[in-house]
């Protein structure tokens, strides 16, 4: 009789290695804003973004594009030594021993390009649509995280909740084992129902442990995209509420406006627009103006001249024209205005795309709210089979097969339900991503 009964050591070995275990994970209850919040201030990527952002913005100057005249200022005071000979045609001559010369100069100019072919204005308005990029890359990227963060965290709300399940599963399969075993103790059942209430009961207990190591993952992922202690265990304070009410055609509208995506691509194109421009304005001549005021001072104490003295401006016009580099400039400028019609084609493929992305998870999102509804009745038929199956196991109308059916159809319908739950969820935030909607839904 002692082979039948279990070994409860082991048990409480492995109970408590799982509560050493979580120890070491601090609890931490969560909500999705709370998490997304965190995502926003600490996510290295998004950091990056930013800085990314902070680097157009700067850049997105007048002077940078070369609209503004260069203004320099040089200034020298030299001396110099040396030792001197001189012979004249008359006869007469000169000499001297660490003779001393000294030069005091001074320079400022202006170069403004006053024409350019207008590339000067296609170079500003270029800068201007690479913030504007830049700000649409950090929107993109907040999206996706939050995106991320929402899913992972859904996922372990869900986890979490078969977990229970799991439990209440195991609770009723030591029942039964306990049932069998005080059975089998006064001679009302054999061996074989104890053995095989223990496999279901061992069974039962595997899949707690796996769920728990899922979780765990799950715990682990969320921590490193909002950068946070790995070993930080986190509870779900937000449960899936499936409160999205969508129009199909007033997604495809949203989504032509405010996918993140789709505008990145529009102002790639306009940027190509743009080099197409500045590499035009280079086969038209550069105008030039440019203006200097020279200060020359010097000093000697041999040679023809004791002392002099120059200062004055000059100024002028300056053009340049390249007459012929072998057609370089004209390749470059129509191989970018072909590279800026490829970048429309982009555009409309990229617009084709985000549509039919819409409309399947709008057929999605449809498809997964009936199945909610259908597992949510398959959970409340399988949980009142498994109250009736319970009453009658214990009066000895129903098999060990029989209940065991039952109570994994229990564990299954649940399992379905909150992976369709999850499903619609998941199609609902993709909606709300593609129509540029998600972070408000999130606040």
């Amino acid at each position: 009789m002692k082979n039948f009964k279990p070994n409860y050591m082991k048990y409480l070995v492995l109970f408590f290695s799982f509560a050493s275990a979580n120890m070491a994970f601090s609890q931490s209850e969560m909500s999705l804003q709370d998490l997304v919040n965190t995502a926003l201030e600490q996510n290295y990527n998004i950091q990056i973004f930013k800085n990314n952002q902070r680097q157009a913005v700067n850049s997105n100057t007048a002077g940078n594009a070369g609209m503004l005249p260069d203004v320099d200022l040089t200034g020298e005071y030299r001396v110099s030594q040396g030792n001197s000979n001189q012979q004249f045609f008359n006869g007469e001559g000169q000499s001297a021993t660490n003779a001393t010369s000294t030069s005091l100069s001074g320079n400022i100019g202006v170069n403004w390009v006053v024409f350019d072919g207008l590339a000067m204005f296609a170079r500003k308005e270029q800068l201007e649509k690479l913030e504007l990029l830049s700000k649409e890359d950090v929107r993109f990227y907040i999206e996706q995280t939050a995106f991320d963060v929402a899913q992972t965290y859904y996922r372990l709300a869900q986890e979490k909740k078969l977990l229970e399940s799991f439990r209440t599963s195991l609770r009723v399969s030591q029942t039964r084992y306990e049932f069998e075993d005080r059975a089998f103790d006064v001679g009302s059942s054999n061996g074989l129902d104890v053995q095989q209430a223990l496999v279901d009961r061992n069974t039962d207990s595997s899949l707690v442990l796996n769920q728990k190591a899922q979780i765990r993952e799950l715990e682990i992922e969320l921590n490193r995209i909002i950068n946070r202690e790995l070993t930080s265990a986190i509870t779900p304070t937000d449960t899936i509420e499936l409160t999205g009410d969508f129009n199909l055609v007033n997604l495809m509208e949203e989504s032509r406006a405010n996918n993140a995506e789709l505008n990145q691509q529009q102002l790639l194109e306009l940027i190509a627009l743009s080099d197409a421009k500045i590499a035009r304005g280079l086969l038209f001549p550069e105008v030039e103006l440019f203006g200097n005021y020279a200060y020359n001072k010097q000093e000697n104490e041999v040679g023809f001249l004791s002392s002099s003295r120059q200062f004055g401006p000059n100024f002028g016009l300056r053009i340049r024209f390249n007459l012929y580099s072998g057609g370089q400039e004209r390749i470059r400028a129509e191989n970018l205005s072909i590279e800026a019609e490829s970048e429309n084609y982009r555009s409309s493929d990229l617009q084709n795309e985000v549509e039919a992305s819409v409309r399947v998870a709008y057929l999605r999102w449809i498809s997964r709210l009936e199945q909610v509804q259908l597992e949510k009745e398959s959970v409340e038929a399988a949980d009142l089979a498994l109250k009736i199956a319970s009453k009658q196991y214990e009066i000895g109308t129903l098999t060990n097969v029989d209940f065991r059916v039952i109570q994994l159809n229990a564990v299954n319908a649940q399992s379905r339900f909150l992976e369709a739950q999850f499903a619609a969820k998941s199609r609902e935030l993709e909606l709300q991503r593609l129509s540029g909607k998600l972070m408000s839904s999130v606040f």
